[in-house]
């Protein structure tokens, strides 16, 4: 008899073969043992496949298997087999696949399966086992590859430690690849201190820009328009102490609820927390599955509300550090910091544990959108408290509101620093003003050039008159000369003619022609009488300016 049989017959036995609900060809005393059902053997007629899966196996493995050393594949899985793991199995050393899942295996694992160098597929879940598995690397894994009970919640006080497993279950049948396993409280940290660089990027930028030594764009608002007027985060711009301690216990309580996110997003299989895992390791099938039906739509979703409701708290908070520099080395300036800061950084915890909390728990698209809605709820604790403010002490908060507005309000501020682009814009402003002004001088120089040419006309024009009248003077005096040849009621009207003439409006035509109406007759007289008494009148010498002008 083949030894191979006798180990078999004694495997039978202990595993209550009488019980099995297949059992066909085992212990035939007239036909070979590699045809018993389960049974394959290679040429040589040893044992290479041990294929009982899913056949009413009880009692318990009988060491006998660890002599069937040319054994490739042992399959037990989804039996009531109880008892421990033989000892022996480490001696399989040409053994790919140990499947032993959905048992009631107890104690512990042997550590001589350390010595499987060969194996590729383990799968020891949803048995009753405890302690450590050894630390064993199987060939070509995939994330089916070597699972075990090392997951939460356990039947026992502390999950099986497996630390080179690739998926761990738990008492509920529920798997998750170890790869997933992270520490999403540190990389809140990580989170939080790239903020606060990219806040200390934004505050360098700003100062650079009012030195002149880099253009971006400026701010024209306050900073009490630029928090936002309908949070409590404004009171950072207060100096009353209740209003800090009121949005100091805000952003406490916000930092203490997304932290208990964040922890229970974590990850970690020895220890209960609120992580739901993906992936179920059926009965009959040796390959896991992932259970999540998250998609592409509930994803949008979550991107829509994140943005509305985080983005402009966000923007807040740059905006309070990008000002910041405005108001110099004053408290001003310490508190647009402290409070961009807070928004920012709450903006960002508020992200970080949305996503991770969703990425732990939500095997849905409508599990991550009502997740994200409450994880929300918290980010507006803020404008929450503000608005139970406006109830309980209107008063209070509209005087502690327009003391933060006159404070830092543009106009109020007479010790603020001018930003470069206002110095810019002001410079050329007055550069148009300028121009404008030089244009209109130019053409008052033109106005008085014109004014200067008719006032030489005018004095030429007044020199001519002069002239004419002192010819006219003589005359009238020629006329006195010969003063018998008018009567004297003549003579007077003459001369009244030449005073009325004398107080006429100056001006060149109207000189010229009044001059020459008048005189033309007292010429003509005056000829006939110096004809008649041989008078003439006395010559004048031309003035020079008379001369200039003729030539």
């Amino acid at each position: 008899c083949p030894p191979e049989r006798n180990l078999l017959r004694e495997f039978y036995r202990e595993a209550k073969g009488q019980e099995w609900t297949n059992s066909t060809g085992w212990v035939d005393e007239f036909n070979s043992h590699c045809e018993w059902h389960g049974i394959e053997c290679n040429e040589e007629g040893q044992v290479v496949y041990l294929t009982l899966g899913n056949g009413g196996l009880s009692g318990r493995i009988s060491d006998a298997i660890g002599d069937l050393r040319m054994l490739q594949t042992v399959d037990l899985r989804d039996n009531d087999l109880k008892g421990s793991i033989p000892s022996k199995i480490g001696h399989l050393l040409n053994l790919t696949s140990l499947i032993l899942s959905f048992n009631e295996i107890t104690g512990t694992v042997p550590p001589g399966i350390a010595n499987l160098s060969n194996l590729e597929l383990l799968h020891l879940h949803d048995n009753r086992l405890q302690g450590t598995v050894p630390r064993l690397a199987l060939k070509g894994q995939t994330k089916s590859s070597f699972i075990a009970d090392c997951g939460s919640p356990s039947e026992f006080d502390s999950p099986l430690d497996c630390p080179d497993c690739t998926m761990c279950c738990n008492s509920q049948q529920e798997c998750d690849v170890t790869t997933a396993t992270k520490d999403f409280g540190l990389w809140a940290g990580v989170v939080m201190g790239l903020v606060f660089g990219f806040l200390c990027l934004v505050l360098l930028a700003s100062l650079l820009q009012r030195k002149g030594l880099y253009q971006c764009f400026s701010l024209k608002s306050d900073a009490y328009d630029t928090v936002g007027k309908d949070s409590v985060y404004c009171f950072f711009l207060s100096n009353s102490i209740t209003a800090w301690v009121l949005t100091i216990v805000v952003i406490v309580a916000q930092v203490i609820c997304f932290s208990v996110y964040i922890n229970g997003a974590t990850l970690v299989f020895d220890s209960d927390k609120d992580w739901v895992y993906q992936y179920v390791c059926p009965r009959d099938n040796l390959a896991c599955r992932m259970t999540s039906d998250n998609g592409g739509l509930g994803w949008i979703f979550f991107a829509i509300f994140l943005a509305v409701h985080l983005l402009s708290d966000a923007v807040h908070g740059l905006k309070l550090v990008w000002s910041a520099p405005r108001y110099g080395l004053s408290w001003k300036t310490c508190q647009c910091l402290f409070g961009g800061l807070c928004l920012c950084s709450i903006s960002a915890l508020a992200l970080y544990s949305s996503v991770v909390y969703n990425v732990a728990i939500s095997r849905s698209n409508l599990e991550l959108i009502f997740n994200t809605v409450i994880l929300l709820f918290v980010n507006e604790l803020d404008e929450k408290m503000y608005s139970c403010l406006e109830t309980i002490s209107p008063t209070w908060l509209e005087m502690t509101s327009d003391n933060i507005k006159t404070t830092f309000s543009n106009n109020s501020d007479s010790g603020e620093e001018i930003d470069g682009e206002e110095i810019k814009g002001a410079i050329l402003e007055h550069r148009g003003r300028i121009v404008e002004l030089e244009e209109g001088i130019e053409v008052y120089k033109v106005n008085v050039t014109t004014l200067e040419d008719e006032l030489n006309t005018l004095k030429e024009s007044i020199v001519l008159q002069r002239e004419e009248y002192n010819k006219l003077f003589e005359i009238v005096q020629m006329i006195y000369q010969c003063s018998n040849t008018f009567t004297s009621h003549e003579v007077e009207e003459k001369i009244r003619q030449a005073k009325n003439f004398m107080k006429q409006p100056v001006g060149k035509e109207k000189t010229n022609k009044n001059i020459s109406d008048p005189a033309r007759g007292i010429n003509k007289e005056a000829e006939t009488c110096t004809e008649k008494f041989n008078i003439h009148p006395p010559k004048r010498t031309k003035s020079k300016r008379s001369r200039n002008r003729r030539m």
